[in-house]
């Protein structure tokens, strides 16, 4: 090969690749990106999220390589498949290639040398994305970035283009070049982005289970080609702290280079495999001689043919032509037959049916709810959850298949031809879009396909088409037509192939980086990304109008790009004067005024919608009433003293089919302060309407502090006296649409009714409610309590600080069943209105509602009231409340109140409430759970709700730092002494495993304080309270033993539940040293996991068995590479330890009493060792059988990180 041609051949594609639209568009999305990230729009998690801690660099090269590796994927294997897969083709389209053939080119020098030009473009489009991203991060001023900025550093931008982008470039280059020529169909090389976007980002990128092999894993990572699956599972995934990701460089290892290898060696080969393709197209180079010999027969015998042996003529009026100008629905079914035909020799559409039928099976299968247990699908959930990820594949199909399929007729030459009938523009138009409408319609149908064989598998709910029809229908079709449309005017008015992907690929960029930015709302979100909440007891109920305005509004913006493409495809040749004519000013207007119509009904549509976000619950209005109560009255009633509610009444009356409530009642309030009290607030709801107040029977208007009501009475409330407040008002609640589909906590609508004391929602909270207009704009950093603030008396954490009588009467339509606490005192039903009296047999502190058309489970001690859509998991869930009514009462304290109910709600909320009495839960949480051998959900979400009538009611935890882990933390703690008890130590373990594989994913060191100091505000509180806090609870429980441990619990929750004051995490510490073996390990064991973060990591190196006598010695090195001091067990086994279902269980061990359901044929020795942070030990095992693998911690006692790294294979 000759460096000279290729160079010249370089240099004209290289040079000629700037003044391409594909790569000034890609070059102004990596700008506007640039920009858009620099404000933190994506970073590590990590850092210390409280006010002036250290944060995590967007300027690190951890976080440069994390952006680098989504916008490989994202960005540039679109632009990049587009350069070098039509690079080829575009000179064959245009004739060049003889040309260029002519000349001593050589197939190599051309092909190297195109590959090297395209690379090179792109290389430089790299270096720009590292200029703009230095520029925006490093130099322009951004107040509110200074604190995610670190230290300008060029490594940490040069880094990731080197190791990520460039090998990912040499790859997609390489194989989509190849994909061109060898096809020679643009398609097909526009669907190798879309499926590998398929498989990574909806795959690859987020599928990794705690169950999941570690070799699994391993090889997921290398396959993985834009490398955040390894970055993720190796560094990210586990947090190492901020310090460690701003500071460090990436540490690449041998599996890293190994993917790299593998991606610049298939890249390569690809061009290689291009250049034989080429050789063998035009130069016949390696035709083979049977080939030729076959050519030259075929030759001959066309030559041998006579010109005798031709058919005789006619005359032209025998063929009876006739002439007259097609009709328009001929010209479409005739364009349209003709697309299709050529559709369904296309490969595309072939290869993404077996690709959708994966991805989507996939994901329905290994769905996930709250507590990250699996779901049940359903066909409305199952099409809810397709819809998204379907939509953004069929508009990608549908721009590739559009513009090449407007594209052919002028790539070969046809269109003098086509364009000189009397084919009207219109039906040609509408031809092309009709038949590429079908690669939709094969997508849609191949994900109905894995939907059905996803509920088939599931064996549990039946297969419905109307949900389908219904989401992808009524609600998808729309979004496909104007998409169509659109993308068919964008190309009628440019008329360029490359043009017209610009524009488009840059118009479904802009609304999926606002759709992933929630910036999007009802008005903009043409696609629905994100804006569909089903629930199989009632459809789009919330936003229902919002949805119909949004595809009105579409299906307008379908109709005017219609209309556009129609008047700006041109099937003549351009002409500088008529062009000069067209854009004239009033030649402009005129066309304006004659599009006006068509543009009425989507601006009509768009302004309808945007006033209904702007006055809906997340709107501005909304949005500015909530800060007006959070700024007017912070400073003077946060933490005010307050009065003990000593009984409510409350009449409440609904209408769910019109979304209406009506709330009457009075609280007696009572001063048990040591102090008096002269006023007393009361927060209000923003849906309040015809409000009325009174005061000791009285009508009183008390002072309005935007919704928080201050009442004064005629004198201070002495200890001991009281006050009777009495409201009426009436109200829509929710009272308008969400921003864009977004949850609804509480609701009065035709499939069911929530309402709860923790907010306004039926009646008034006592006091200041701080979260209210708390935004992130104004947050403020969360009080720091003093360590010991719980000595004496503190407030409830939420509900009422003393328990509290109660009656609730509720009305609503006969068809309903009206749930509240306590006992059904009266059920009556006059004139279609339904009447139920709850009363209280035992005092709460927090009222709930709960409403629907239900029908009925009863089980020994308990009910349950489910909607006759969902009867599949009625048994699991009433033995599991049983069961807990019964342990948790033996256990902890008898339960007080005569009933425990259970009520389901719409999942347009995934939460599920343990209100005293009145446990609610969401569809979506138990009742559409599903159960595998391992771990049983159903049980799972039913015994941790059930706990929290003990942890929550019961006992209410402290209003400050640590409380809600005697509520959620206690919550499931109680739930793994339930699994041990009632489904064997397998179950346990294998919870417990699940909530450490939780907390090791989703902490953050550097934000994760000690226990005695965790209140919830952080980021990664939450699966600190619950993960972390269950299974400390668990490993006290442990290391106190069972009775001791349970005589503690009772005594702390029976003193504490009859007390003002309320216990915080100290409290209980206190309490159960008491009935600790040896006070002195049991402060030790507090001092390292409450008052400290412990967290062990175990790993196992050198290990090995050697033969000795009759058995064998096992030895290996066990290393504490975390924190904290904890006895572990060490076991050497062989065998599985738990049988498949069916087979027999035993309960012989070689050493040790095995544990309940153990397989017979299972075999181990343990040893303990004692591992401070960053010790190491070798143990040594006797062993009387072969052994197979060494354990650390085998029945998961011990809270640790990567657990699957505490053992190994002998």
């Amino acid at each position: 090969m000759s460096a000279r041609r290729i160079a010249a051949t370089f240099g004209v594609e290289f040079w000629h690749s700037f003044r391409r639209p594909l790569f000034i568009t890609l070059a102004a999305i990596l700008l506007l990106s640039a920009f858009g990230l620099s404000s933190g729009k994506m970073s590590i998690s990590s850092g210390d999220s409280s006010v002036g801690g250290t944060k995590a660099w967007i300027t690190s090269e951890f976080a440069q390589t994390q952006m680098m590796t989504f916008i490989t994927l994202l960005y540039y294997a679109f632009f990049i498949a587009a350069a070098a897969g039509l690079s080829l083709l575009r000179d064959r389209e245009a004739r060049v290639d003889v040309l260029l053939h002519s000349t001593p080119l050589t197939p190599g020098e051309y092909v190297w040398g195109r590959f090297l030009a395209v690379t090179g473009g792109f290389v430089v489009l790299m270096g720009w994305q590292m200029a703009t991203n230095a520029f925006f991060n490093h130099v322009v001023p951004n107040a509110g970035a200074q604190e995610i900025r670190g230290p300008f550093a060029a490594m940490n931008y040069l880094m990731p283009v080197l190791t990520i982008g460039l090998p990912f470039l040499i790859f997609y280059a390489g194989l989509s070049m190849y994909v061109g020529e060898k096809t020679g169909n643009a398609v097909l090389v526009f669907v190798l982005p879309v499926a590998t976007l398929l498989v990574c980002g909806f795959f690859l990128w987020t599928w990794a289970p705690s169950w999941l092999d570690l070799r699994v894993n391993k090889l997921l990572q290398g396959i993985e080609p834009s490398g955040y699956r390894w970055l993720n599972e190796t560094h990210l995934k586990v947090d190492r702290g901020v310090q460690f990701y701003n500071k460090q460089a990436v540490p690449y290892d041998a599996l890293f280079w190994l993917n790299r290898a593998w991606l610049i060696a298939l890249g390569l080969g690809a061009v290689l495999l291009t250049q034989r393709s080429v050789a063998r197209s035009l130069r016949g180079v390696v035709a083979s001689k049977k080939t030729l010999r076959g050519r030259a027969q075929s030759q001959h015998a066309a030559a041998a043919t006579p010109w005798e042996g031709a058919p005789p003529g006619g005359a032209f009026a025998t063929l009876g032509m006739r002439r007259k100008p097609p009709s328009f629905l001929g010209s479409v079914g005739a364009v349209a037959g003709a697309e299709l035909r050529e559709l369904l020799r296309q490969a595309g559409l072939y290869i993404f049916v077996p690709l959708i039928l994966i991805q989507v099976l996939g994901n329905s299968l290994l769905a996930v709810g709250a507590f990250d247990t699996p779901v049940l699908l359903t066909p409305g959930t199952s099409a809810v959850a397709i819809a998204g990820q379907a939509t953004t594949l069929v508009l990608l199909l549908l721009l590739f298949y559009t513009v090449e399929s407007l594209e052919r007729e002028r790539s070969t030459g046809l269109s003098q031809i086509l364009y000189a009938t009397p084919l009207r523009t219109g039906a040609l138009l509408f031809g092309k879009a009709l038949a590429n409408s079908a690669v939709g319609a094969v997508i849609l149908l191949a994900s109905l396909l894995a939907s059905f064989i996803a509920l088939a598998v599931q064996h549990t709910v039946p297969f419905s088409l109307a949900p389908y029809a219904l989401v992808w229908g009524l609600l998808l079709i729309p979004t496909f037509l104007a998409w169509t449309a659109f993308v068919t005017a964008v190309y009628a008015a440019v008329g360029n192939r490359y043009a017209a992907y610009s524009v488009a690929l840059a118009a479904l960029v802009y609304s999926g980086f606002r759709a992933l930015t929630r910036q999007i709302s009802w008005a903009g979100n043409w696609p629905l990304w994100g804006s569909l909440r089903w629930s199989d007891i009632g459809f789009f109920e919330t936003d229902r109008v919002a949805l119909i305005w949004n595809r009105i509004m579409v299906l307008g913006l379908a109709v005017l790009f219609t209309v556009l493409a129609v008047r700006l495809f041109g099937r003549r040749g351009a002409d500088a004067v008529r062009t000069m004519h067209r854009i004239a000013p009033r030649q402009v207007a005129s066309s304006a005024l004659r599009l006006a119509p068509f543009a009425l009904v989507p601006v009509a549509a768009w302004v309808i919608l945007v006033f209904q976000v702007s006055q809906g619950v997340e709107g501005g209005a909304a949005k500015k009433a909530r800060k007006d109560y959070w700024a007017k009255n912070l400073k003077t009633w946060l933490d005010a003293p307050l009065p003990d509610i000593a009984r409510a009444d409350v009449r409440l009356k609904l209408n769910p089919p019109k979304h209406w409530l009506a709330s009457a009642g009075t609280f007696t309030l009572v001063n048990s302060l040591d102090t008096t009290l002269a006023q007393i607030p009361l927060t209000g709801g923003l849906h309040w309407n015809h409000l009325a107040w009174t005061m000791n029977g009285r009508a009183y208007n008390p002072e309005d502090r935007q919704h928080l009501y201050v009442f004064t009475p005629p004198r201070p409330l002495a200890k001991g006296d009281k006050v009777v407040i009495g409201w009426s008002w009436d109200g829509r609640l929710p009272n308008g649409v969400t921003k864009n589909g977004g949850n609804t906590d509480e609701f009065v609508l035709p499939s069911g009714v929530v309402l709860t004391g923790f907010t306004p929602s039926f009646l008034p909270v006592l006091g200041f409610m701080e979260d209210v207009g708390e935004t992130k704009e104004n947050k403020t950093e969360a009080r720091r309590y003093p360590r010991d603030y719980w000595k004496g008396i503190t407030r409830a954490g939420y509900g009422a600080t003393a328990w509290f009588p109660a009656r609730v009467i509720v009305t609503a339509p006969a068809i309903y069943t009206l749930n509240s606490d306590g006992i059904c005192t009266s059920n009556t039903v006059k004139d279609g209105w339904r009447t139920q009296v709850w009363e209280t047999d035992h005092p709460v502190k927090i009222l709930n509602v709960v409403c629907g058309r239900w029908k009925v489970k009863q089980g020994e001690a308990t009910t349950i009231f489910y909607s006759p859509a969902h009867p599949y998991n009625l048994e699991e869930m009433s033995s599991t409340l049983d069961a807990a009514r019964r342990w948790y009462s033996e256990w902890f304290l008898p339960y007080p109140w005569r009933e425990l109910k259970l009520s389901e709600f719409p999942a347009l909320a995934g939460y599920a409430q343990g209100f005293g009495t009145n446990i609610t839960f969401s569809e979506s949480i138990g009742f559409l759970t599903k159960n595998d051998a391992k771990t049983d959900a159903t049980f799972l979400v039913t015994a941790h709700e059930a706990a929290h009538q003990w942890w929550g009611n019961i006992l209410t935890p402290a209003n400050g730092p640590n409380g809600d882990f005697l509520s959620e933390g206690m919550a499931h703690f109680s739930t793994l002494l339930l699994f041990e008890k009632v489904k064997g130590p397998r179950a346990r373990m294998e919870f417990a495993k699940g909530l450490e594989a939780r907390y090791g994913d989703r902490r953050r060191v550097d934000d994760e304080r000690p226990m005695y100091d965790v209140d919830g505000k952080r980021e990664s509180d939450e699966t600190v309270l619950y993960d972390r806090g269950g299974w400390v609870f668990w490993m006290l429980y442990d290391f106190m033993g069972h009775d001791r441990a349970l005589d503690g619990l009772r005594h702390f929750i029976r003193t504490w539940s009859e007390s003002r004051d309320h216990p915080a995490l100290q409290d209980f510490v206190a309490s159960m040293r008491g009935y600790a073996k040896d006070p002195v390990a049991y402060d030790a064991f507090a001092k390292e996991w409450f008052e400290d973060r412990a967290m062990p990591e175990y790993r196992v190196t050198n290990a090995k068995k050697v033969k000795r006598g009759g058995g064998y010695d096992v030895t290996a090195t066990v290393q504490n590479a975390g924190t904290g001091t904890m006895p572990v067990e060490v076991a050497a086994a062989a065998g599985e330890r738990w049988p498949e279902p069916g087979q027999n269980a035993s309960r012989r061990s070689e050493t040790r009493p095995a544990s309940p359901g153990q397989s017979p044929s299972y075999r181990e020795a343990r040893t303990t060792v004692r591992l401070g942070a960053g010790e190491s030990k070798t143990v040594t095992i006797h062993c009387a059988f072969s052994p197979r693998r060494i354990v650390v911690d085998p029945d998961v006692r011990v809270l640790q990180l990567k657990r699957k790294q505490a053992a190994a294979t002998l």
